[in-house]
């Protein structure tokens, strides 16, 4: 557990980060884990899943302190009932970019009417490190 934890916290200083800002159309890039499909997520082993949950939990918390007059955006559920949710979210949309598919998922859980307004757009991979070692972004 203290592993994944671990790995969890390197990967969230390496990939985290999306843009707060959007452009003329509404529009904004995705880096790290959001800007993976959910084909890549659903094919993924099981290790990968545990560290996306801690992305998804960073994301939810995120929406918890955006979104007014919300506290909690998962509505007390368990991290199982999340990952079952977007498993399915995902299944369903093997295309979509994880960061939307999580998006549809917080809209789902927290009771928001209507579908987002953004759209994001899947962001350039970053060029590998000097050394040949993939980067930590995509």
């Amino acid at each position: 557990m203290k592993t994944i934890f671990a790995a969890a916290a390197v990967l969230a200083l390496g990939l985290a980060g999306t843009a707060a800002a959007a452009d003329a159309k509404g529009g904004y890039a995705v880096v790290g884990l959001g800007a993976n499909t959910c084909a890549e997520y659903t094919a993924a082993p099981k290790e990968v899943g545990q560290i996306v949950g801690v992305w998804v939990q960073g994301y939810a918390t995120a929406m918890n302190q955006l979104l007014p007059d919300i506290k909690d955006v998962t509505n007390g559920r368990s991290d199982a009932q999340i990952e079952q949710e977007l498993v399915g979210i995902c299944s369903r949309n093997p295309n979509m970019l994880l960061a939307d598919a999580t998006r549809e998922m917080v809209v789902k859980m927290a009771g928001l009417e209507g579908k987002p307004k953004k759209k994001t757009a899947k962001a350039e991979p970053a060029p590998a490190a000097d050394d040949g070692a993939p980067a930590l972004r995509r």
